[in-house]
């Protein structure tokens, strides 16, 4: 899997007071990440992601990618 190739968007949720952000991979979601109602950061792996390698420091750029869309859209 390409994960250069990957990129994120915004989900809505009526039922939760803040947007989740979708990594997705040629309409495949990996992973989410957003706050929580009462203010936790959460990260949520779909079964896609299952035996997939990446190396921390590119894991690492998606993940405060995302915590930075989830703390810019509160």
């Amino acid at each position: 899997m390409d994960f250069y190739r990957a990129s994120w968007r915004k989900t809505t949720d009526i039922n939760r007071e803040y947007a989740v952000f979708e990594l997705v991979h040629d309409n495949t979601v990996l992973l989410d990440i957003g706050f929580t109602d009462n203010d936790v950061l959460e990260i949520a792996f779909h079964e896609a992601v299952s035996s997939t390698v990446i190396d921390w420091d590119r894991f690492l750029q998606f993940i405060n990618k995302g915590k930075k869309l989830a703390e810019d859209d509160k």
